[in-house]
């Protein structure tokens, strides 16, 4: 991260009209082809998650409506499936759609995170979604992480990343490395969770780095198949290592219990009944700002890095409108858009972090920077693995 946090006024004001007269080139501000507010598209987002992810969204889908150049190319409006409820999961929703032959449906940009591609890809096409012109995105100039493994039709505006999560009143010295974490397991029966791997990617982080910490580093970033099948021993291993961990986590009432997602495992540690978990850098910070974590709760990351990932855009082939599509990922992409995600919900920047103003807690982003992600994309794999710890680890608790 740069010395130099703010830039200077004049600096600042140049850029900002250098990225007005790339938006207007984008849309001929000024020409008598300037759109009318009534001829302006609607570009719906759609997303799921978190209520933290929906109120991001929204908060910057708010600033683009309000941009004097931005609100001339289209209205942007969020569609979110929250997590956890009875409405049809989104990848189900843009599957029927797909399957019924729809077209020019207001899917217009999917928000997602990187690891659930491949499951809309798997119940849909491989080109399901389509490939996004970046000349097209004067912003994208600013992404810190344009080579995200995902491919041409994925473009990322958040990052998220697992840290290990501890009190710092009762751990003076947390693990440095995944051995050490192991050793510190054992020798504090009781005081550590991991939540329950098919609820929370928290807890599939933890898992995840069991197995991948002994596989090639190229491992983490592939669905090929070979992973599983040719590297048999290492998955083994890795699983006879949580079997071998698990007597010593949680319990309640004399038995081995794995909290139910990511907040779960923050419940318990907010409330003291454990001293250490594996967490999502942006639930802690958010928690801790709310006051329902203590103060006292602190991040490190190991040696071997919890597995990260992105969320990002992708433009569906079902969309009906692809190029004022391409304006709203750019507004996104701005420093104003990601300014706003970190100081609504913490998320990690994927552009340069010295670039933003006015942000709250802005030590908290100098300690969790994501210039060094750990990737983490193994596709379908990463069912497998959640299938087999349900049938070996998680049926060792009930």
């Amino acid at each position: 991260m740069k010395k130099n946090i703010w830039m200077k006024r004049g600096k600042r004001a140049f850029a900002a009209a250098m990225g007005m007269t790339m938006i207007c080139t984008m849309v001929g501000c000024g020409n008598n082809k300037t759109k009318t507010e009534a001829d302006v598209p609607t570009v719906t987002i759609w997303s799921s998650g978190g209520q933290e992810v929906r109120e991001a969204l929204q908060e910057i889908a708010d600033a683009y409506n309000s941009n004097e150049e931005y609100s001339k190319v289209a209205k942007v409006e969020i569609q979110f499936v929250v997590s956890g409820t009875s409405e049809q999961s989104l990848p189900d929703r843009l599957s029927a759609a797909y399957k019924a032959g729809e077209k020019d449906t207001d899917f217009d940009l999917i928000a997602i995170d990187d690891s659930a591609i491949a499951n809309i890809e798997a119940q849909t096409s491989e080109d399901f979604f389509e490939d996004i012109d970046v000349s097209k995105i004067p912003n994208y100039d600013n992404l810190i992480f344009k080579d995200n493994i995902v491919g041409e039709n994925f473009i990322p505006y958040r990052g998220t990343s697992v840290y290990l999560a501890y009190n710092s009143e009762t751990v003076k010295n947390p693990p440095k490395t995944a051995e050490e974490l192991y050793q510190w397991i054992e020798e504090h029966p009781g005081r550590f969770t991991y939540n329950d791997p098919t609820t929370g990617n928290s807890g599939f982080s933890f898992v995840a780095n069991t197995i991948y910490n002994q596989l090639p580093e190229e491992a983490a970033t592939s669905s090929d198949e070979k992973w599983k099948t040719e590297h048999t021993k290492e998955w083994d291993d890795g699983f006879a290592l949580l079997e071998e961990l698990h007597p010593y986590l949680y319990q309640t009432a004399g038995k081995v219990q794995y909290p139910m997602k990511n907040a779960g495992s923050l419940e318990l540690l907010a409330n003291k009944e454990v001293d250490m978990t594996p967490a999502f850098v942006n639930m802690v910070l958010s928690q801790k700002a709310m006051g329902t974590l203590p103060e006292g709760i602190k991040l490190t990351q190991l040696e071997e890095p919890f597995l990260g990932g992105l969320a990002g855009f992708m433009i569906p082939s079902i969309g009906k409108d692809k190029e004022a599509a391409l304006s709203v990922i750019d507004f996104y992409l701005s420093y104003e858009a990601q300014a706003i995600d970190w100081n609504t919900m913490f998320a990690s920047p994927v552009v340069d972090s010295s670039k933003l103003e006015d942000l709250e807690h802005e030590d908290w982003l100098k300690e969790t920077n994501m210039e060094s992600l750990r990737y983490f994309s193994i596709g379908m794999l990463q069912k497998d693995i959640a299938a087999r710890w349900m049938e070996e680890i998680g049926s060792l608790a009930q």
